[in-house]
């Protein structure tokens, strides 16, 4: 049974190490670092023991000169696109028409099966107001229409990390939506959704789901294996108590990514984080060559 390969959830692979993850497929393994006990451990990216690599990016236009060279190692790649415009808490984000443009052209060159947009975490502040999300969820479904036949939705966590993040690194304060609240803002996103022909799927919140919002399965080895025609892992993840996914190995690292995106949990230190691409030499094995400190609760 070959694995599937994330890359990442911890940090954004293809925008800041796409030179990195090209060099671990051709030497065929990485090592990854175990965020709490800093043990490193030996993951191997030869074909077959990786039967798929599913993306997670902001900005996919670093890796998109490599995918030719990414192919020759392997062709079975799944591409999570996350666009908000949300350019207000995701400091170094492309702007959304940009990222537009590149959602196009992995669409194209692979189909749009294999390319999902992500609109998630929805974050709600005192400055920024749900009415403002809907309109510019608006705008993206526009410029992705017929490229994309779903989208996933998730709303952000008052995480102590995501409240301490918030209150050192902007003058925004993250609101309190209620569940009831969240399911009356996903049911009019649905609509705006269904307009475009986009069915929206809800990652983890799992009190949003109705006739209109069914369940993320952001990494399904079912799915996958159907797509892909290989047989690849589908035990279930239990990553979080909702969580649809099943099992995947992680090669990314915590503070590591570059977009300052405020309420992100993953980063702990964003002037760390920016310095990250700069510091790690893509030729190393791993993206978190020191043992870290304790990170304590993940989120």
């Amino acid at each position: 049974m070959q694995q599937i390969i994330s890359a990442s959830r911890r940090t954004d692979i293809p925008a800041f190490y796409a030179d990195w993850f090209l060099n671990r497929l051709t030497e065929g393994f990485c090592d990854v670092r175990q965020p709490y006990t800093g043990r490193l451990h030996r993951v191997s990216l030869a074909p077959e023991d990786a039967g798929a690599i599913v993306f997670w990016s902001k900005n996919y236009r670093p890796l998109l000169p490599l995918l030719e060279k990414i192919e020759r190692r392997i062709s079975s790649l799944y591409f999570h696109f996350t666009i908000t415009g949300n350019r207000d808490l995701e400091i170094r984000t492309p702007d959304f028409r940009e990222a537009a443009a590149d959602y196009l052209y992995l669409a194209k060159r692979y189909a749009s099966d294999r390319v999902i947009w992500r609109f998630d975490p929805i974050t709600i502040t005192d400055r920024l107001s749900y009415e403002v999300h809907e309109e510019r969820f608006a705008k993206i479904a526009e410029l992705l229409h017929g490229h994309t036949a779903a989208c996933i939705i998730s709303f952000a966590h008052p995480y102590r990390k995501v409240i301490k993040n918030m209150q050192k690194y902007t003058s925004q304060a993250l609101l309190t939506v209620s569940e009831t609240d969240q399911r009356v803002y996903a049911g009019r996103l649905s609509r705006r959704a269904e307009a475009f022909g986009i069915r929206l799927f809800s990652c983890c919140n799992d009190h949003l789901l109705s006739d209109h919002v069914g369940k993320a399965r952001c990494i399904d080895g079912r799915s996958l294996s159907l797509l892909f025609r290989t047989p690849l892992d589908t035990t279930p993840a239990g990553i979080r108590k909702t969580c649809g996914c099943t099992k995947s190995i992680d090669i990314g690292a915590y503070d590591t990514c570059g977009h300052g995106c405020v309420y992100c949990y993953a980063n702990t230190d964003q002037k760390k984080a920016a310095e990250a691409p700069s510091r790690i030499d893509p030729d190393a094995s791993c993206l978190a060559p020191d043992p870290p400190g304790n990170r304590g609760a993940d989120r």
